[in-house]
């Protein structure tokens, strides 16, 4: 089940954006579902007239015409917006240079595990990366784990407040047990994002996917070699967690620096670039 979008978290600083645009997509299918609607109301009307029947025909008029200006109307409002949506940023495979393979009803996903090669006894961190394309609010769930040796002996789950046109960050700091034996290892995540005030339309600038899917399934690899470990820097587990906004469409820039920050915090102590 998912967390209820009312217990979802929100990005710090938090976003101002608010929805905008229609709420409902207007694209391909709605127009071919307008087009074909009306011309088939007009065709079909027109031969039962010629039959003589009239009560039909005005029947057909008004239930495939009604579709044909149901659909249509969600396209005009398309068109009516068109040119007043803001460009989003496109952090993720622009400016980070995420390959990503899929949206997940229009957030770009990436998700991994820094560092990827520790040591027992040591410490990794959980990035979970999220930017919306979309014109109005995605909530992102994300199931994490279970995986008893990184101390998540139970499914964690976590519902991400990402506003249009957002891209932001969770870190989930974990520490690596003792006992988890050198090797190949992999920390299961399904990411699950709901709409909760409509569809909206895609943002300018938004790279185009092939593949939008309701759920992504990743499963982070973690490789574990034999050594000292370092321990963990600081706090660890799903209390130490934080979510972090990193750009936002009612910014005129990206805000990378507290993503630097983090990484330099993280249990690897990795160095400024």
């Amino acid at each position: 089940m998912k967390p209820s979008s009312d217990a979802a978290l929100s990005a710090v600083p938090e976003d101002p954006t608010q929805d905008f645009g229609p709420v409902h997509r207007g694209g391909p299918i709605t127009r071919f579902i307008a087009l074909t609607s009306l011309l088939m109301a007009i065709g079909t009307a027109l031969l039962l007239l010629r039959e003589g029947e009239t009560l039909f025909a005005v029947l057909c008029l008004i239930v495939l015409g009604g579709i044909g200006a149901w659909s249509g109307g969600y396209v005009v409002q398309r068109l009516k917006y068109r040119e007043k949506l803001p460009k989003t940023h496109s952090v993720l495979p622009g400016i980070l240079g995420f390959h990503l393979r899929c949206t997940c009803r229009d957030v770009g996903p990436a998700v991994f595990l820094l560092p990827d090669t520790v040591t027992p006894g040591s410490a990794t961190r959980l990035f979970c990366f999220v930017e919306n394309y979309s014109s109005r609010k995605r909530v992102a769930h994300f199931r994490i784990g279970p995986h008893p040796h990184l101390g998540l002996p139970q499914v964690h789950e976590v519902a991400l407040n990402v506003a249009p046109g957002q891209a932001a960050v969770y870190s989930l700091p974990l520490a690596v047990s003792r006992e988890l034996p050198p090797g190949e290892h992999d920390l299961p995540v399904t990411l699950c994002v709901s709409r909760p005030n409509g569809m909206g339309v895609r943002l300018p600038g938004a790279t185009p996917h092939f593949f939008d899917l309701h759920t992504v399934h990743y499963a982070a690899p973690l490789t574990v070699i034999s050594g000292a470990a370092a321990a963990p820097a600081g706090p660890v587990g799903p209390d130490a967690a934080r979510y972090l906004s990193l750009a936002s469409v009612s910014r005129p820039k990206p805000e990378l620096d507290a993503l630097q920050d983090l990484v330099d915090e993280g249990p690897s102590a990795l160095p400024r670039a």
